[in-house]
């Protein structure tokens, strides 16, 4: 028997056997057979064979994130996969350098972790792992490595009604990553990352079968960089071990772990009044470069079990552990006090510990039937969760550090003791959702989509805040439809609804916090004309969300819970392919994202971090004959500039950065190249830090190497 376990991200025994026909990554490129059985890998949508070519494409033809088996095409949502040939020949390394690949989103950067999520068309979006939510409030669940990540899958608009635990369920998309399991073929890959700001990351990749039933698979990493700010070094530890195992034949178990630390000196920014004067250094550190380094620490145990009734009826039990804990650590000044006096600004030392733990399940059924001349892929299932959060904060602002100049740098700011613990928050989230959805499909060329979800959630907070004790019930629904016009060309629509927990807000005369809402809009054009290798869809969409927290413009590190956004907007995500060897990605994103309705926050301002203009163009060849083995690519990432903060202040600089990549395969060696920012462009981004106007220069040229070997 062979099998290779990936249930943990399907809900359906059916969308886990379309992964098992998928190429397995378990090599960096798939090493030559002979002259004529040779492996290429292309950016398409499906797997085929061209003149004894296996073809392991960029896109793909169905996702976890949809949670049925179901092509993407027939799915009325925009949602985009990054693929494991994606990832690797384009070297990427982190999430932030992934999710430039998809069109609409911002990542947030690896030093704002904790700080700020990645925005998916205008507004923050979740990051799941395996199909479950890891607290959601901040990116405290960011993988830190990709080397344990088999892909990513961005699902754009409200998904409420199949996600949802933590502080709520996605209210502007989700962000899915799907990690690596075993596979049966045993194999070990050893491999280096180095080059710039002394970067240096050994990893491995190891799966062990064992027997015919089971297996293990163990990717790891260590990293460790000095970065390209001045004074601040990256220390990073991922581990993520899997054991999977076949029960009966009708039934599989699989349990993952995952563990990353991230040990930093935390970098608060470089004010925006002052970065572009000609006599700033804008790589400078600029608070106290001996304050203790901020540590995050992720632990998380997913078991999931799935069991296949018959070719039609499929069950899937997911249970999750979620363990975070950060101690951050920084000087920062504090404008709204303590303004700028020409280059120089005082700034307050502070701590801020937190832990989150969280117990997740969701349990649901798949079933397939037809009721006359109608087919379903029906979908239930309930979801719980349970999350406790413990954070404290203490800030000295009797004894402040500087004033420090930001053109000469002086004085040097000393952290001195850290200041004692004063504020301190527990909260308790809880959420019990039922959910149902129910794909039709009418004939060979329309898919109807219709479902629900009823949530329940609870919010206690038990120390601090405002003494909030309340339930709330919501049910959030979705319509959809798709129409295939010609073979390979569908137009589709759809409609849904978001809500999730508000926390540590307010409302006036200190009433208790309201949910948070939204509800969606898209439609537009979806390809897989394999004839002419194009995929991907073009797409409009408007998100409004109400209740929205939105950072207080007067009141250190809390926030305030007033109004109505709004984002609308087009966006590109295409992949053209005419030739196996050639692949051509192409995004481009219209968002117009703004406050429309606000008691604090002037109306037409717009939200931060989000340009109005950005994209991504980037091609890949791969030789044959005499030079194959060899690979190039080359790509551009522009943006528009964007709003620093609410209200809006300063904007940031647009910008388009190169990058290029080179690999070699000689049977089990690989040697691949990449440089980024190639041009060495000099510009600036919205950087999220208690909400102040504080920039964050992009990284100068770099060039890196990897080095792998497979046995």
């Amino acid at each position: 028997m062979q099998r290779s376990f990936c249930l943990a991200g399907a809900a359906s025994a059916s969308l886990c056997a379309a992964a098992h026909a998928q190429p397995s990554s378990s090599s960096q490129d798939a090493p030559p057979q002979n002259a004529s059985s040779q492996s290429a890998e292309t950016w398409r949508g499906d797997v085929i064979v061209v003149e004894g070519r296996r073809i392991a494409p960029y896109g793909a033809e169905d996702a976890a994130v949809a949670r049925i088996p179901v092509p993407l095409d027939e799915i009325p949502q925009s949602i985009q996969v990054l693929t494991p040939t994606l990832l690797r020949e384009q070297e990427l390394n982190t999430l932030s350098d992934a999710l430039v690949n998809v069109s609409g989103v911002v990542p947030s950067q690896p030093s704002e972790i904790v700080l700020a999520n990645p925005i998916v068309r205008g507004f923050e979006a979740e990051i799941y792992v395996d199909g479950l939510i890891g607290y959601g409030d901040t990116a405290v669940l960011d993988p830190a490595s990709l080397v344990g990540v088999e892909r990513i899958e961005v699902a754009k608009g409200p998904t409420s009604t199949l996600y949802g635990g933590g502080t709520g369920a996605p209210v502007g998309g989700l962000i899915n990553i799907v990690t690596k399991t075993p596979g049966d073929e045993a194999f070990a890959r050893v491999g280096l990352r180095a080059g710039s700001f002394a970067t240096v990351a050994p990893n491995v990749d190891i799966n062990i079968p064992l027997g015919d039933k089971a297996g293990f698979r163990l990717p790891a990493e260590y990293f460790r960089s000095d970065d390209f700010i001045d004074e601040v070094e990256i220390e990073r530890i991922t581990l993520n071990p899997s054991f999977g195992v076949a029960l009966d034949d009708r039934t599989d178990a699989l349990l993952r772990v995952g563990y990353n630390r991230v040990e930093q000196l935390e970098y608060v920014g470089l004010p925006a009044a002052v970065a572009n004067l000609p006599d700033v250094d804008p790589f400078q550190f600029t608070s106290a470069p001996d304050a203790p380094d901020t540590v995050i620490e992720n632990l998380t145990i997913h078991g999931s079990l799935i069991h296949r009734f018959n070719e039609s009826v499929s069950a899937t039990v997911q249970v999750r552990r979620f363990s975070n804990s950060f101690d951050e650590f920084s000087t920062s000044p504090f404008f709204a006090f303590l303004p700028l006096e020409g280059t120089s600004a005082l700034q307050i030392r502070g701590q801020l510990p937190a832990d989150v733990r969280e117990w997740t399940a969701d349990a649901s059924v798949t079933a397939k039937f037809s009721t006359g001349a109608l087919d379903h892929t029906l979908l239930a299932g309930v979801t719980y969760d349970d999350t406790n959060y413990q954070a404290a904060s203490g800030f000295d602002f009797f004894q402040l550090l500087g004033p420090f100049d930001y053109v000469t740098q002086t004085p040097d700011l000393l952290f001195g003791d850290i200041p004692p613990l004063t504020n301190f928050l527990e909260s308790d989230y809880k959420t019990l959702a039922g959910y149902v959805q129910d794909h039709i499909r009418i004939g060979d060329r329309i898919s109807l989509m219709a479902g629900g979800r009823v949530s329940g959630y609870e919010l206690v907070e038990i120390e601090g805040g405002q003494g909030t004790d309340e339930t709330f019930t919501r049910f959030d629904p979705r319509i959809g439809a798709t129409l295939e016009v010609i073979d390979g060309l569908s137009v589709f629509a759809g409609w849904s609804t978001g809500s999730r927990l508000s926390l540590f807000f307010a409302g006036a005369d200190g009433a208790p916090p309201e949910l948070e809402t939204s509800r969606s809009l898209e439609g537009g054009v979806k390809f897989a004309l394999k004839d002419l290798g194009l995929s991907g869809t073009l797409a409009g969409f408007e998100i409004v969300r109400d209740n929205v927290p939105t950072p207080d413009p007067t009141t250190f590190v809390t926030s305030i819970q007033t109004g109505e956004q709004r984002a609308l907007g087009a966006e590109i995500d295409l992949v053209w392919e005419p030739s196996p060897q050639l692949s051509v990605l192409m995004t481009a994103a219209y968002t117009d994202s703004e406050v429309t309705e606000d008691t604090v926050i002037p109306a037409g301002d717009s939200v931060p971090r989000v340009p109005e203009y950005s994209g991504r163009l980037a091609a890949r060849y791969r030789f044959v004959g005499a030079l194959d083995g060899l690979g190039v690519g080359a790509g551009v990432t522009f943006a528009s500039e964007a709003d620093i903060t609410l209200p809006n202040s300063f904007d940031s600089d647009a910008y388009a950065i190169f990058d290029v990549q080179a690999s070699y395969r000689v049977g089990d060696y690989r040697i691949g190249v990449t440089v980024q920012n190639l041009a060495d462009a000099d510009y600036f981004t919205p950087y999220q830090y208690f909400n102040q106007a504080v920039v964050r220069p992009g990284a100068p040229r770099s060039a890196f190497v990897t080095l792998s070997a497979e046995f």
